[in-house]
């Protein structure tokens, strides 16, 4: 619930749990410091220590953490494409190479043949009035005709691939997590592609071959600048350049956003639907418009 350094460069961290509050104390030259530092407020950790009720010492700190134990593999090959952020209406929509992406996924090359899920992971199109003076940055200003254009686009691509869709904060969504289904009164046109699946934000998506099971988390990824303004490794390389660096630290916490306010949510009483639950093989997210990829203990980002 609260990190201070002391004037000794130590760092005292008061944590709770179901029977009350201490204080740790983790000493500045251990190897312990540098997790205490990342240590981020309201996410649920484990810690080894010694001392009395009044003050105890950190010596170890336990994450969740996600890890794939075995490797999901399908008999046939099975590509899986991932974009995200499209922004249609805006003037800095990318027409011409959004069009050369759904020719490719028409052409006869041999990697597009195998392709047979997209997942768009948020901020399809530009939305209206989500910050102010944005009606002069738009080329399309009504979230209707905004939409009507996606569908247009979207209508283009083959019928075998299935699409997976999430919003953004610039859908026609709630901005509050976990964000519903793009709405029916502006984006109607959706409703009609016979291969395009709406899905909230976040989601997992389970694809499945026989009794095989492979798990794909869609986030579109609002926590991140907070992981990356919140722990100082990521801040030093400048982490919005490499944002994978970020989600690693949702798969270690196994939640999304651990911190009380990150972002805007919906709170739930029974579940917190932005905790990561079950380890997926994937977890894709978009918010920040860079290509990062990396793996965490078996996850592809």
């Amino acid at each position: 619930t609260e990190k201070r350094m002391t004037k000794n460069k130590n760092l005292m961290v008061k944590i709770e749990d179901l029977t009350g509050q201490i204080t740790v104390l983790f000493k500045g030259q251990s190897e312990v410091f540098r997790n205490a530092n990342d240590l981020q407020l309201d996410e649920v950790v484990a810690i080894r220590c010694s001392g009395n009720n009044e003050l105890v010492v950190g010596h170890e700190i336990i994450f969740p953490d996600a890890v794939v134990m075995q490797k999901t593999k399908f008999d046939n090959d099975c590509g899986l494409a991932f974009i995200s952020d499209i922004h249609v209406g805006s003037q800095k929509f990318l027409g011409e190479e959004f069009d050369n992406f759904i020719d490719w996924l028409n052409s006869e090359h041999e990697l597009t043949q195998k392709i047979k899920y997209l997942f768009i992971v948020g901020d399809t199109v530009d939305g209206v009035g989500v910050f102010p003076g944005q009606e002069r940055l738009l080329e399309i200003k009504t979230l209707t005709g905004q939409y009507n254009e996606l569908a247009r686009y979207l209508k283009r691509v083959p019928e075998r691939i299935t699409i997976f869709m999430c919003p953004g904060q610039h859908d026609a969504s709630r901005v509050p997590e976990p964000q519903p289904i793009v709405d029916k009164v502006y984006a109607g046109a959706l409703y009609d592609i016979p291969n395009l699946v709406l899905v909230p934000n976040p989601c997992l998506v389970k694809l499945f071959e026989n009794k095989k099971e492979f798990k794909v988390q869609m986030y579109h990824g609002a926590s991140i600048h907070t992981f990356i303004n919140n722990i100082e490794e990521l801040r030093m390389i400048k982490a919005h350049n490499n944002p994978a660096k970020a989600v690693k630290h949702m798969l270690k916490r196994r939640h999304l956003a651990p911190t009380h306010s990150s972002v805007t949510y919906v709170p739930n009483a029974e579940r917190d639907p932005l905790v990561i639950s079950e380890t997926p093989d994937i977890l894709c997210t978009g918010e920040v418009h860079r290509l990062d990829i990396e793996r965490h203990n078996g996850v592809l980002i």
